[in-house]
């Protein structure tokens, strides 16, 4: 994965598979933040490459930056069950928690949604964040 980022730089989705990678082992996250803002440029209103970046934001406690870039990527994918579930995160952070629980239940019904983010959604729902 390095060596095709050192040939090509400006490969958006590579960037964004290997910053979302280390977002979600909880390492290289600022490192990761600035890769993400690089491949947003490449791609703008990408909506998994803006959901990395908000959901960056938001592991960096940024979290007013965050909601405005996990919202787009709601309007961008709806039906997307991590996406809705980031949004539903951020919304709490900022002290929506009525609407973060709305959009966990919205996850909850959604067809894709995986039986293990069902768990950790309950688990939202009755004690928060």
């Amino acid at each position: 994965m390095l060596a095709s980022l050192q040939v090509d730089p400006d490969q958006a989705y590579v960037i964004n598979y290997l910053a979302y990678s280390w977002i979600e082992q909880g390492v290289k996250i600022k490192k990761s933040l600035s890769m993400l803002e690089k491949a947003n440029k490449l791609r703008s209103n990408d909506p998994y490459i803006t959901d990395s970046l908000g959901w960056a934001l938001f592991k960096l406690e940024r979290y007013k930056e965050a909601k405005k870039y996990l919202q787009l990527a709601v309007r961008l994918m709806p039906a997307d069950p991590i996406v809705n579930d980031h949004f539903g995160d951020v919304l709490w952070k900022n002290g929506n928690k009525i609407q973060a629980r709305y959009y966990w239940k919205y996850v909850l019904n959604l067809e894709k949604t995986e039986e293990e983010l069902k768990k950790t959604i309950e688990h939202k729902l009755i004690k928060g964040l």
